[in-house]
Order: structure tokens, then sequence, then C-alpha cells
């Protein structure tokens, strides 16, 4: 029988126990928050920019991944023909691109990451502010990038034109971790 061996998980910077849960990839120090990846290695040092935001009600701080970059349509074709104009204008210009990194089904996911894609951010990063409890981070960058194609497709999809094919490269940067107040 295989022993198991249990951690105390303490923050590298302030040495407050940390508790992740199961799922967990990424967490914030509840004390100074440090941000930490939880990686097979151990922790590792994570950047999370705060966006600037209204914090004159209480908020939540949700995790994003955010992604600038473009998408190339290189085929888009309808039932009626390629009426593709409004597609491509759509995305013809490079953009902010987010993608939800917290525990979400998949269709609050769609939800939230198609509403960001019509909508873009515009960010604006500040210091952490006091007292900031970050949700949890579930969802992997190499996840992320397969979420964010399903969200182009679903943004796609969701036009009045009656898709019928489609062919398109994200050209995008390293994903940054950004942490928006929400409700």
């Amino acid at each position: 029988m295989a022993g198991m061996t249990l951690l105390v998980v303490r923050c590298p910077a302030c040495g407050v126990t940390l508790t992740p849960g199961d799922d967990d990839l990424v967490v914030a120090c509840p004390q100074c928050g440090a941000a930490l990846q939880l990686a097979d290695e151990g922790l590792r040092p994570i950047e999370i920019q705060y966006a600037q935001a209204d914090l004159t009600r209480p908020v939540t701080w949700r995790p994003w991944w955010i992604f600038r970059g473009r998408v190339n349509l290189i085929k888009r074709e309808t039932q009626g023909g390629n009426r593709s104009d409004e597609a491509r204008q759509f995305w013809a210009q490079p953009r902010v691109m987010a993608v939800p990194a917290w525990e979400l089904s998949i269709v609050a996911a769609k939800q939230a990451g198609v509403q960001q894609l019509k909508q873009p951010l515009v960010l604006n990063a500040v210091p952490r502010p006091s007292g900031v409890r970050l949700t949890p981070v579930v969802v992997s960058a190499e996840d992320a990038r397969k979420l964010l194609e399903f969200l182009v497709l679903s943004v796609e999809a969701g036009r009045d034109d009656w898709l019928k094919t489609l062919d398109f490269q994200i050209e995008v940067g390293a994903p940054e971790l950004w942490a928006l107040a929400g409700e």
C-alpha cells in the first residue's frame, strides 16, 4: 500500500496557511494578496493584474484570462451564400479577448465570454485593492485558449445569417491573468 503525504501549503511571502480547493490552479493569499500557481513542483508566483473598478459597493473579484490579438476568418460560408462582411468587420481590429477562469458551467462561461467578446474590455491596471478576495482560478491558460476558440465559434454561430462553414485562426500573445470586479 502506497503512503500519502499531506503538505501544509503556506504563502511564501507572508507564511499564512493556504487552503486551496482540489481544482484550484491559482490562489491569492488572503493576507498579503500574493498570487500563487499550484503546480506539481510546488508553488510558483504568478502575476495578477487588478482592473480599475467602482468600489463603492461590495464586489467579488473574478479571474479572467486576457488574450490580446486578432481573429482571422479564413472561410465563412452561410446557407444563403457568403454574407460575411459584418463578421469580417467585427474581427478586423486587434482586440482584448477575455475568458472566464473561475468555476462556471459551460453555459455560464459561454454567456460571460461571449458578452466580453461583443463588448471588449478597456483594462486599466491598479494596485491590488485592500481586502480583495479573489475567486480561485480553475481554468488553465492552455484550456483558456481552447475555450477562446469555442467563444469565437459561439459568436459566429449566433449571427442571424445561418452559418454553414467556418474556418478561423486566432493570433494572440501569451495570456495574462486579470482580476475584474463583479457582482
